[in-house]
């Protein structure tokens, strides 16, 4: 949905709100989904530029994910997951 077709059903601040609240939601579900197939041991990829290569899930939180690669351990969002 473009920004000319959300100006033209003429929703009110409060409707708006409401709409951010819930797309932001839809996008947490999805990624949560996502990160339901990762288990200890998983190989994945980050999705930043400071992160390459093929890292090995450690320990997961609820938010976040820890990988190790080479002895390196780093703290990710679970967002920024992709399976390798």
């Amino acid at each position: 949905m473009t920004y000319s077709e959300l100006k033209s059903l003429g929703l009110d601040l409060t409707q708006l709100k409401q709409l951010k609240r819930n797309v932001q939601m839809l996008i947490e579900d999805a990624v949560y989904e996502d990160v339901r197939q990762f288990r200890i041991g998983s190989k994945v990829k980050i999705n930043h530029r400071k992160a390459p290569g093929i890292w090995t899930i450690t320990k997961i939180n609820r938010k976040t994910v820890v990988v190790e690669q080479d002895g390196r351990q780093v703290k990710s969002s679970m967002g920024l997951l992709a399976a390798a």
